[in-house]
């Protein structure tokens, strides 16, 4: 039997302006973070804050409300103008769901970070390196240090726990990384991120940003919870992007404080090698390669593995010594995005203080040679 379509004229206009007005509003609301921020910053970090705290209250939502269905139930019953059945059956099914979500919440656990473990017997210099810039800033602890296979390095908190208060630290390697930084530029970018973590003078920016990553671990799919779950990661689906929106500026603070502490062990020049290599590797990912890779997941997505394999290759063969300048002087043009953690390059540089920009062709001689086997 065939099934009967209708398409009503105009749902793809209405589709298509309310896309629109989505965007409108969330660059509007944007614009005024920034403003906040750059007028009144006490003000902007007690609001961003606020709203990075209220993450917690989500979790805490549906326990209160199997106590307060609890309290609602036993009001209904206990009324003198007789049982109110209607008031009752509400509140059951309030009080069920919110049981079950409890329940759920519980038993969640997100997922520590997946690649290679790196251990002594593996990449014993690399680990080394780790300690040693670790003893630079202290109060800097991790629990694993992974390879990935993304252009990443990263620290990711992941809590132990559904109520996040005691955390996994993992540090992301990723390997096209090493196979295009040279093992200078890779120690500069090490510390850098180091120093953002171990929170010296941008405690408050900091803390904003590990909940920047600790919030979208509870969007997971509903098979980390199992089934009961999606009430919680649907509000949480809609809580991360207001999140995400509200506390870019103070992300962005926090992002440049990182420059400010690789300065601390590595030359000027160094830095602003480093930091402008990072930025048009990713400038030249986001334009090049992964919507390229985007095209090839529609049609076949077990061409993914080998095609991801090669992104230190695809790097080496577009961002050749002739293309470098024209790489450089488009990422210098491109502004920052709407919600973007990242501040762009040219605030980056006028930060630690230089006017212009410069970099180096990527070193033939990696950092992978050295720190990977």
């Amino acid at each position: 039997m065939r099934s009967l379509s209708i398409t009503y004229p105009g749902w793809k206009g209405r589709s298509s302006s309310l896309a629109s007005w989505q965007h409108s509003v969330r660059e509007k609301a944007c614009a005024h973070c920034r403003s906040l921020a750059n007028t009144w910053p006490r003000a902007y970090l007690l609001l961003a804050g606020t709203v990075a705290l209220s993450g917690y209250l989500w979790l805490l939502l549906f326990p209160w409300l199997v106590v307060d269905s609890g309290l609602e139930i036993q009001a209904a019953v206990t009324d003198d103008r007789g049982i109110d059945m209607l008031r009752v059956l509400l509140w059951l099914s309030v009080g069920a769901v919110a049981t079950l979500a409890s329940v759920r919440l519980y038993r969640f656990r997100p997922a520590v970070p997946a690649g290679k473990t790196v251990d002594d017997t593996t990449h014993p210099a690399l680990l080394q390196l780790v300690a040693e810039q670790s003893r630079d800033y202290p109060g800097v602890r991790f629990d694993r240090v992974v390879l990935t296979a993304d252009f990443a390095l990263d620290i990711v908190k992941t809590p132990r726990h559904a109520l996040p208060v005691t955390f996994t630290t993992t540090l992301l390697i990723g390997v096209p990384l090493l196979q295009v930084l040279s093992e200078q530029q890779f120690q500069c970018a090490l510390a850098r991120r180091l120093g953002q973590f171990s929170m010296r003078y941008n405690q408050l920016e900091n803390w904003l940003y590990r909940l920047r990553g600790v919030w979208p671990q509870y969007c997971d799919p509903a098979r980390r919870g199992g089934p009961g779950y999606q009430p919680l990661a649907w509000l949480f689906r809609l809580y991360v992007p207001v999140l995400h929106l509200v506390s870019a500026p103070a992300a962005q603070l926090d992002e440049l404080a990182a420059d400010d502490y690789a300065m601390e062990l590595f030359s000027d020049e160094d830095v602003r090698d480093t930091i402008a290599t990072l930025a048009v590797c990713q400038q030249y990912l986001e334009t090049k390669y992964w919507p390229v890779l985007r095209r090839f997941a529609e049609k076949n997505e077990r061409v993914l593995g080998p095609l991801r394999a090669g992104m230190a290759a695809v790097l080496r063969a577009g961002l050749q010594p002739g293309a470098v300048d024209h790489w450089l002087a488009e990422t210098l043009r491109t502004e920052e995005r709407c919600g973007d953690p990242v501040p762009s390059l040219a605030r980056r540089l006028n930060n630690i203080g230089f006017g212009t920009a410069h970099m180096e062709p990527l070193a033939s001689e990696t950092a992978a040679t050295i720190y990977l086997p």
